[in-house]
């Protein structure tokens, strides 16, 4: 199991390097991207801005040199969702009846075959129940830098009733940013509990 932290350094300068070869810039040279290369014994180190990025042999092409990028960011991913589930179960009120649902491995699959940078956090009914109040939140967290976007709704059992529980937030508490992954779980277990528990102390119909 991981348990070091994520480097939030490398991810920043491994999704910079990453996007200066891949898509629009796939034709782009390396020294335009601003990659450097030392060869050290059998292997290439690759560098963005003075932040080793990769571990190349000494023969590759460029589908590799991306592959291998995406493959390193992957592990840091893990890291941060690993510290974020943590902070998360143990401080996000999450209503009864409902589940804490982390899109790992589908936002894991979608940086691998498109460079997709994003993955959800969900907290969703879990369907064992009938349920008053039905609470639908997503976490759409970034895996380039700490940052997110939120949003959460409530609805009556019927869902002729829906109101949107951030709609009197701030811009900085729906879209939060922080220092490091931990940092922005405990941000967003604290927004969604302050705005979800009002809602929550009556029925919704009422």
């Amino acid at each position: 199991m991981l348990q070091s932290s994520p480097n939030i350094a490398y991810l920043k300068a491994a999704w910079a390097a990453f996007t200066g070869i891949s898509g629009t810039n796939a034709g782009q040279s390396y020294e335009a991207a601003g990659l450097s290369f030392a060869r050290i014994n059998h292997s290439t180190l690759v560098l963005k801005d003075r932040v080793q990025v990769s571990t190349m042999p000494l023969h590759y092409t460029r589908h590799e040199l991306r592959t291998g990028f995406l493959g390193r960011i992957e592990n840091e991913v893990r890291k941060a969702i690993t510290q974020m589930e943590a902070v998360l179960l143990r401080d996000l009120c999450i209503p009864y009846g409902h589940e804490l649902v982390i899109e790992l491995e589908e936002g894991l699959r979608q940086l691998r075959r498109r460079g997709h940078r994003s993955l959800s956090i969900l907290v969703r009914p879990s369907d064992h129940e009938p349920l008053e109040t039905r609470a639908q939140i997503e976490m759409r967290v970034f895996l380039d830098s700490p940052r997110a976007c939120l949003f959460a709704s409530l609805s009556d059992a019927g869902g002729t009733k829906q109101v949107d529980v951030l709609a009197q937030a701030s811009k900085r508490a729906r879209v939060p940013r922080a220092a490091s992954y931990a940092e922005l779980a405990q941000q967003m277990a604290d927004t969604l509990n302050g705005a979800v528990a009002p809602y929550l102390t009556e029925r919704l119909a009422a």
